[in-house]
């Protein structure tokens, strides 16, 4: 027997209310040897939010604990999380601010090569930014493919942090 509950299949209004006014963040599906992630932060520019990017004291808001970084290109960046004892380095190979910005990637506790992360900024029509992420350079090994996967849920995890941050001031 069929019964009428009209509200059996609605999702509570605010979960709607945070379903409809979340920005968008998605994976984009490309090839094993690299994720792409598209999101959107609707009241940030480009220059600001490159700035969370590269500046120590906005960076730590939303991703590490502890960062060290010369922000140019050819500096060095060290990111660290003492709880965990986990340290992430590299170097700026692109840095064009609101634009533009490319830097290698590796944890001192990961076996996989050095892979590459770029991020490009697009201006949207409502003064706000369309984000492109590409980290790419990723063996096609089972190892490679286990750190992809864990970094798709790193790089979703924290993107949806910038976006809780990533406001005007």
């Amino acid at each position: 027997m069929q019964r009428n509950t009209p509200n059996a299949d609605r999702v509570p209004r605010r979960d709607l209310d945070m379903a409809m006014t979340r920005p968008n963040l998605e994976l984009v599906e490309t090839a094993r040897d690299r994720i792409t992630i598209v999101a959107d932060f609707p009241s940030v520019s480009p220059a600001l939010l490159f700035d969370y990017w590269t500046n120590t004291d906005l960076l730590k808001k939303w991703w590490p604990p502890a960062a060290e970084l010369q922000p140019k290109v050819g500096g060095t960046y060290h990111f660290s999380w003492p709880q965990q004892d986990w340290h992430l380095r590299g170097k700026f190979t692109m840095f064009d601010r609101g634009k533009t910005l490319g830097f290698t990637w590796k944890w001192d506790h990961e076996a996989i090569d050095v892979t590459r992360v770029t991020i490009l900024f697009h201006s949207m029509p409502n003064g706000g930014t369309k984000l492109t992420l590409q980290h790419e350079g990723y063996s096609k090994n089972s190892e490679a493919k286990k750190t992809r996967d864990e970094h798709i849920e790193g790089w979703t995890f924290f993107l949806r942090k910038l976006q809780e941050q990533g406001q005007e001031p």
